[in-house]
């Protein structure tokens, strides 16, 4: 190594200006003398100078001057070395390059990355706990705070009634004597519309009564013609079979010795048949007659019976209409007595209204002091989902290579 410039970065001086050109072993030239110690172990400057055999011991080095007025420590206390009298053992550079972090790593340096994830996944498995924690906490709170608004507004009903007590019973009152007084007229005109109703009812009864004796006759003689038509159109379908086999039989005896006497046949069959069909049309025309005349006078009953009617459906409106408004002033005559109960309660115990507003407050306070504590979960929830991002991406990772699996394997199963 003789002959090569060595540019060695050095530390502070610690040698007290101690000779140690006597100490110093022989340095194999293999070892690279560029790794350094750690600041609290670096060797002084006129030592690697020395080992490199470029500069005396005594000679003066550059940047490095002796402080002649530190007393003289023993040559034990320089940091790598022993007594002269016992053998040196050389200085382990690739120990420090591992302890300065050069070179390889120390092995417990090895399982960081496994470090890392499994701290993340415990921060996700934390945050995943907080956040349902959180969620839990946010509904108790919630709820509580639904509860606090109920009392909250009672409180301030309780203390606008105690300070105007009178107003309110009085108003209460009023509202029950008008309420009283309008539900008895509705009674009234209520019963008044059931009397109408009954009597149209009984007047749409009688004209009915009259009118289905009106139709009855007309019902018995369109049930006759009906018949008479079925029949006639029977007795039509009857003489045409036989109209059909006489000719049948005429058409099989055509040059025989009968064919005078099938012929003779023939027409009488055919005279029977015709005056079937004129019997059949006029049966017809006959129903199509009283079927008109039936339906003529149904109208006109209808058309009677129609006002009445209209007139019940009318009331029936009305009736409905009463009952709905009766019952809703029988429902506010009823809560107006409450109320006005209710006033005289608060007004006779204010004690009760006294107890309740410090119940607020108290609940109140514990509200705030839920806010508190959730807020600083979801702080801490959010350090943990910062936390566990080493995790998801991992997570995500593991899915990606399942899924990337599965396709391999499909594609491959296709071939």
């Amino acid at each position: 190594m003789a002959g090569r410039d060595i540019t060695i970065p050095f530390g502070p001086d610690r040698t007290g200006g101690i000779d140690l050109s006597s100490t110093l072993p022989e340095v194999d030239p293999n070892i690279s003398l560029e790794a350094s110690r750690p600041e609290d172990a670096v060797l002084p400057d006129a030592a690697f100078e020395a080992a490199s055999g470029q500069v005396h011991a005594d000679a003066p080095v550059e940047g490095f001057a002796p402080n002649e007025e530190v007393a003289e420590e023993p040559k034990a206390a320089s940091v790598g070395y022993s007594e002269p009298d016992d053998e040196a053992e050389p200085v382990d550079f690739a120990e420090d390059r591992a302890m300065d972090g050069e070179g390889d790593e120390p092995k417990e340096n090895a399982s960081d990355g496994r470090l890392d994830v499994s701290a993340s996944l415990a921060a996700l498995r934390e945050s995943i706990n907080q956040g349902r924690e959180l969620k839990v906490r946010q509904k108790e709170r919630d709820e509580f705070e639904q509860k606090l608004n109920e009392d909250r507004e009672e409180l301030a009903d309780r203390e606008d009634i105690l300070a105007n007590y009178f107003a309110i019973v009085a108003e209460q009152d009023e509202i029950i004597d008008q309420s009283t007084e309008q539900r008895e007229a509705r009674k009234n005109e209520l019963a008044q519309l059931v009397a109408q109703k009954e009597e149209t009812e009984a007047s749409l009864q009688s004209m009915r009564d009259y009118h289905d004796a009106q139709m009855k006759p007309l019902e018995t003689s369109l049930g006759r013609v009906k018949a008479a038509a079925e029949q006639a159109k029977n007795d039509e379908r009857s003489r045409k079979s036989e109209l059909n086999a006489a000719e049948s039989e005429m058409r099989r005896a055509e040059g025989g010795d009968d064919a005078a006497m099938l012929t003779a046949r023939l027409e009488v069959v055919q005279q029977a048949y015709d005056e079937a069909v004129a019997r059949s049309a006029q049966a017809k025309e006959d129903l199509g007659r009283a079927q008109k005349k039936y339906d003529d006078l149904r109208e006109q009953v209808a058309d009677a019976e129609a006002p009445l009617e209209r007139s019940i459906e009318d009331l029936d409106n009305q009736i409905e209409e009463l009952k709905e408004s009766v019952n809703r002033l029988g429902e506010t005559i009823s809560a107006a007595r409450k109320r006005r109960q209710y006033c005289e309660n608060v007004y006779q115990y204010p004690d009760e209204t006294a107890k309740l507003r410090a119940s607020v407050e108290a609940d109140e306070e514990t509200v705030r002091r839920m806010d508190e504590e959730n807020e600083e979960l979801r702080d801490r929830l959010a350090d943990s989902k910062a936390r566990s991002r080493t995790a998801k991406f991992a997570i995500a990772a593991v899915i990606a290579i399942i899924i990337i699996i599965i396709v391999a394997f499909v594609v491959i199963g296709g071939r």
